[in-house]
């Protein structure tokens, strides 16, 4: 039987088992993957290595039950007229040439999707509660998946959707060879390979690094030259502030263009639970379907008696460690004051590189508790989940990375300091990420490559067939968490660009080399260094824009007090008096602000083209409702108008017979 679906099915999903794993469980994790879904499966084809003791399960599925996924998840697709709409399994020929492969309606990525989507919807019954498998240290109750229940429990180490060979050689000589630097990105492709979430963020990476090169190449100016006056900070501020809100608008319509163009654009889908959610069995008001319940009040507790205290404790030690780098510093400072050397004033640096590393590590060891948090408040819905989980990340790397910055800027006043502070915060932060995103990405594989040939992983590939050797392959490759750390990158890099753009206008220029190598790296990743992640869905960059919003608008009020505290702005103090003055900058605040808002209402989201074809869209669609209620309503009249007419045609032969019935009699009497 193995062998026969070994032959017939196409594998899309790996599964790599644990070390735990025995005959008898092996034996009931295949059955689930192959049971009916009435039965608690996920009516999956699958098949196991052998000869293995940690064996690889391949999975797969017939194309009817992967379109029968596909409407389930309200996957959009192109019709024969050219409208995009939701794919309907009773419409499928309105999706396809008369005389087309069915396969290949959904692409690779999309079959994976689904695939995942039946593997995490197979969760453990009231029948499998006291199920006993080996080598598990906890029982699963009713309503856990039965995907993380695995994992948890070390029966699986992985679950990874297989690379094509073919279209990723294509999609990566179209996108990080050096030779494409200065070309837009294959969108369309990374989007179809990768899914929508990985396109948008690259899409947002990409349009911000253009978007780059305005404020860089004044940046360059002001650097050049000598002009030294409140005119020069205030110019280069107001323009830095109204190109973040023009970029954060330009941002908007097009993410609306590219996501209408992938089917995701206001998507009203219906949000099924995580798989990772977990409580008690219960009903769900809106769908009437079985699912995990838990009580809305015990994660409100968990998160104002738990999470926020904690995330309060990590502010004050982010906090508390600024305080001991100022305190070093200012003896280093001193020393170098008294005994000017060389040597001394290598030393004062020294104090600011550590400081910059001790915030990168800090803002690791935080994303890891974070994300411990927000697991632990037990989110139903995974947009809820990443939320809180960016919130708290947001949070913490703005107090973690900024504070200091704000403290020397308006406590210390010392413009010199913010700025040597700043330009050491960006150069270090970005050689050290270039090291961990580009050079050790590159070392890494190259010795994993080495060493899979030097195991005998890639010899006598005879033996294996094509799928099992990729597998072997693949399973060495990196877990990728997400685009979670990518976005907080560009966050952090946002708010020291223009945060505090009048005092270091060269920020914006060392940001666009940073992003120009960003995409080649972190494409060369996704495409040579990571596992292939499973396609999301989505139409925007999420909490993330919410963030960038707010770093604009802060970063009008920081730019406003910088110029007001600068040495030239102080010379119209002495002119102006103190109430004028400062009612002076805020008048001037509260003007950009205005500006800001204005150009907010004055400027869409959503372009012109992009409505219209929404419009059109929702008009075929109603027309296609109401010539199917018109054919409905036609064949149920039909329907009445036949047995009306039957109805009378044997009233009629019932009383011809009636009648011939009497004679009969009344001749007989």
């Amino acid at each position: 039987m193995g062998e026969e679906i070994k032959k017939k099915m196409t594998p899309l999903v790996v599964v790599s088992m644990g070390q735990k794993v025995t005959m008898t469980t092996m034996q009931w994790f295949m059955g689930k993957l192959k049971d009916n879904e009435s039965d608690g499966g996920a009516e999956l084809l699958a098949y196991k290595e052998k000869g293995n003791p940690n064996p690889c399960v391949y999975i797969g599925a017939v194309i009817e039950r992967l379109l029968d996924g596909a409407e389930l998840m309200e996957i959009k697709k192109v019709d024969n007229e050219g409208t995009l709409r939701e794919f309907c399994v009773a419409e499928v020929d309105c999706f396809i040439e008369p005389e087309a492969d069915l396969d290949n309606l959904l692409c690779l990525s999309e079959k994976q999707k689904i695939i995942l989507h039946e593997l995490e919807n197979v969760r453990f019954q009231e029948k499998d509660k006291n199920i006993r498998l080996d080598h598990c240290n906890k029982h699963p109750y009713s309503g856990q998946s039965m995907l993380r229940y695995c994992m948890s429990e070390g029966l699986i180490k992985s679950v990874f959707p297989l690379h094509d060979d073919n279209d990723l050689k294509c999609l990566a000589h179209d996108w990080y060879k050096w030779n494409k630097t200065l070309t837009s990105q294959p969108l369309g492709d990374i989007r179809n390979y990768f899914g929508e979430t990985i396109a948008m963020y690259f899409a947002f990476l990409g349009h911000y690094t253009v978007w780059l090169i305005p404020p860089a190449i004044v940046g360059l100016l002001y650097w050049c030259t000598s002009w030294r006056n409140v005119n020069r900070h205030a110019v280069f501020a107001v323009f830095n502030v109204l190109w973040t809100i023009v970029f954060m608008k330009t941002w908007n319509r097009r993410c609306a263009s590219l996501a209408y163009s992938w089917g995701t654009l206001k998507n009203q889908n219906f949000e099924e639970t995580r798989a990772a959610y977990y409580g008690e069995m219960g009903i769900n008001k809106i769908t009437e379907r079985v699912e995990p319940v838990y009580p809305k009040k015990k994660r409100i507790l968990k998160f104002y008696a738990v999470s926020v205290p904690v995330i309060g404790l990590c502010l004050g030690f982010a906090t508390w460690v600024m305080f001991i780098y100022f305190w070093i510093e200012s003896l280093t400072i001193k020393r170098h004051a008294a005994n000017p050397t060389l040597l001394n004033k290598i030393v004062s640096y020294i104090p600011g590189i550590g400081y910059t590393c001790a915030i990168l590590i800090m803002n690791a060891i935080y994303r890891r508790l974070a994300a411990y948090l927000n697991d632990w408040e037990n989110h139903r819905l995974q947009s809820a989940y990443d939320n809180h989980l960016v919130v708290k990340l947001v949070l913490f790397d703005f107090v973690n990375n900024f504070l200091s910055l704000f403290y020397i800027a308006f406590y210390l006043r010392d413009m010199a300091t913010l700025r040597t502070t700043l330009a050491t915060f960006v150069i270090v932060q970005q050689v050290i990420g270039q090291i961990q995103e580009s050079l050790i990405p590159y070392l890494l594989s190259t010795r994993r490559t080495k060493r899979i040939i030097k195991e005998g992983k890639l010899e006598n590939c005879e033996k294996y067939s094509d799928v099992t050797t990729q597998a072997k392959i693949e399973t060495t490759m990196d877990y990728y968490e997400g685009t979670l750390d990518d976005y907080l990158e560009l966050f952090i890099q946002y708010g020291y660009v223009f945060l505090f753009s009048s005092v270091f206008p060269m920020a914006a220029f060392w940001a666009l080399l940073n992003n120009i190598t960003e995409i080649r790296s972190d494409a060369f990743k996704m495409c040579r260094i990571f596992q292939r992640p499973f396609s999301k869905s989505t139409d925007s960059i999420g909490a993330w824009q919410a963030a960038f919003e707010m770093l604009g608008i802060i970063a009008v009020m920081t730019n406003c007090a910088l110029i007001a505290m600068s040495p030239s702005g102080l010379k119209i103090l002495a002119d102006w008096g103190p109430i004028k003055y400062v009612l002076l900058f805020i008048t001037a605040e509260h003007l950009v602000l205005s500006i800001q808002v204005l150009l907010l209402y004055l400027i869409p989201n959503i372009p012109n083209r992009v409505e219209c074809e929404m419009l059109k869209t929702e008009y075929k669609s109603k027309q296609a409702l109401c010539r199917e209620f018109m054919q409905r309503n036609s064949k149920r009249t039909s329907s009445a108008l036949l047995q009306k007419a039957v109805s009378q045609f044997s009233n009629v032969i019932n009383s011809d017979n009636n009648q011939t019935l009497n004679i009969t009699i009344k001749k007989e009497n």
